[in-house]
């Protein structure tokens, strides 16, 4: 059974490159996540709202040219 909450190497590979607790927490925060933070400073981010924000399909607009011919 999988825990309600990311693991920290979850986390870590998220966040790669990032070492500070608090960088951390403002990086996942930017992503849109809900994050609570852990007495000692870790960031907390629940499996189900990771996973539904990953299932999000991308709303921003393309930069890709409309290929259509005009009729």
């Amino acid at each position: 059974m999988l825990d309600a909450d990311l693991t920290d190497a979850e986390i870590e590979n998220i966040c790669r490159g990032l070492k500070q607790n608090a960088a951390k927490v403002r990086f996942l925060r930017n992503m849109n996540l809900t994050v609570r933070v852990a007495a000692d400073g870790r960031p907390l981010v629940n499996r189900k709202h990771y996973d539904g924000l990953k299932a999000e399909p991308d709303k921003s607009p393309s930069t890709e040219p409309a290929w259509t011919i005009p009729a």
